[in-house]
């Protein structure tokens, strides 16, 4: 049995790389051709489908072993309307009818307001606008406080947040490290 193999593999040695590759082509292609007749069923009049099922006729046509005639007032050539579809019954998970078992509560949003504590950013928001961070916690020796926010280019500031953490609205005109202070 090893004889045949060893020819054929001689005789392909001998052609060229070309040669070779059209071989392997037909080859191939006689090999596709097949499986296709495999899975086809073998013949035209038993086409299947894939779920194994014979190829139904089109609507407008009797199918030709059937024995039916064209209903009476129907031309063989005209098409006939389509009848409505009815839809399934839709599907329920299994574990939606386990009884005794109440649904979660829904979560939040995650687009809703999130609560952040005072001063986690190392800033107090209560004075100015919030995106001027007036520091939460001074550096150590610091006395004066509005002085050490004018040296670093702070004006006066609005008390927005209803509080004055840090004293520094002393006249209590709700302007911190305003005139007067």
């Amino acid at each position: 049995m090893t004889r045949w193999y060893r020819a054929l593999a001689a005789w392909l040695r001998a052609r060229s790389r070309r040669d070779r590759i059209g071989i392997a082509a037909v080859a191939a292609a006689l090999v596709l051709g097949l499986a296709g007749v495999a899975v086809a069923g073998g013949s035209d009049s038993d086409l299947l489908w894939f779920d194994g099922k014979p190829a139904a006729a089109p609507a407008d046509e009797t199918a030709p072993d059937s024995g039916q005639a064209p209903e009476a007032g129907q031309e063989s050539g005209g098409r006939q309307p389509a009848a409505p579809v009815e839809s399934p019954p839709p599907y329920v998970q299994p574990f939606a009818e386990q009884p005794g078992v109440k649904p979660r509560a829904p979560l939040p949003s995650p687009t809703a307001g999130v609560e952040i504590e005072e001063g986690t950013d190392g800033c107090d928001h209560a004075y100015g606008d919030r995106d001027i961070c007036v520091p939460w916690e001074f550096p150590a020796g610091v006395t004066d406080k509005c002085g050490w926010l004018k040296e670093r280019g702070f004006k006066p500031l609005k008390i927005t947040g209803g509080r004055d953490r840090h004293g520094l609205d002393r006249n209590g005109d709700g302007t911190a490290c305003g005139a007067g202070d």
